[in-house]
């Protein structure tokens, strides 16, 4: 066992969440932090905010969970080390929309597959539209568009997520088609 002397470990303040209530907040923060913002460092992002990432194996209907550690009230996100690195960014991104938005109303979310058509419940739904907002800013996602392609699957791999979340990005801002 190791002591280490008062003062001599940096503490890392945290930002006030209350200050982060939009992904635009979250990015501008990224940006303060010197983290990579086209696309958003998610995983950086994550612990610059004092949430722990682990990636480990879990049930296939489980992308992820966030939950406030009782002893230390420390958060920990879980994330499915087998889903694919895009489904991956998409949960944290999820799973930080939870801390964000709903740690005032449970310390404990869970991401299964039933819940992503956003249909079964508003938190859900409410953390879908964030992380897609995180993940690809209106912005950022415009400019992609009528600068570089219009493609779903070029759009996809230059924000690192699913097919089906660039669709459903593309629709929530106006757009229509498969190729937009």
């Amino acid at each position: 066992m190791a002591f280490i002397r008062k003062g001599m470990v940096k503490e890392r303040k945290l930002p006030e969440f209350e200050e982060l209530s939009t992904p635009e907040d979250l990015i501008k923060l990224a940006e303060s932090k010197g983290l990579n913002t086209d696309p958003i460092n998610i995983t950086e992002l994550a612990q610059e905010l004092g949430v722990t990432v682990r990636f480990e194996p879990l049930e296939d209907e489980v992308s992820g969970s966030l939950v406030k550690e009782k002893r230390s009230g420390a958060w920990v996100m879980k994330v499915n080390s087998l889903h694919h690195p895009h489904r991956q960014r998409f949960t944290i991104a999820h799973e930080l929309a939870h801390r964000i938005c709903h740690a005032a109303n449970s310390d404990n979310f869970e991401d299964k597959t039933f819940f992503r058509n956003g249909d079964s419940n508003w938190m859900e739904a409410e953390a879908n539209q964030f992380a897609a907002a995180l993940l690809m800013p209106e912005n950022s996602f415009v400019n992609y568009i009528d600068n570089v392609s219009s493609k779903v699957e070029d759009l996809a791999n230059y924000f690192q997520v699913s097919s089906m979340a660039v669709r459903v990005r593309a629709k929530v801002l106006g757009y229509e088609g498969h190729n937009l």
